[in-house]
């Protein structure tokens, strides 16, 4: 039970240091260049990150009626992406 969190938790991390990689750094990483950091592939990469996306995704359409202007922004910005 307590490394199945613990995988819980690592994959959580993953995906929150892909959307900040990818979308929220200052720097412009190319995919090869966040992969080595992660020290995953570039195939999990792809997968991460649309789980990602779509865990923003069900946040925006879950955020209430005062936050969903904000979602909507972050959104468009990583659409641009």
């Amino acid at each position: 039970e307590m490394s199945r969190g613990l995988g819980d938790v690592y994959k959580r991390q993953m995906l929150y240091n892909i959307i900040y990689l990818t979308y929220i750094a200052p720097e412009r990483l190319m995919v090869v260049e966040i992969c080595s950091k992660l020290h995953i592939s570039d195939r999990q990469y792809y997968r991460l990150r649309q789980q990602a996306l779509n865990i923003i995704s069900i946040r925006l359409w879950s955020a209430p009626a005062a936050e969903l202007d904000s979602w909507i922004e972050v959104m468009s910005l990583l659409e641009v992406l």
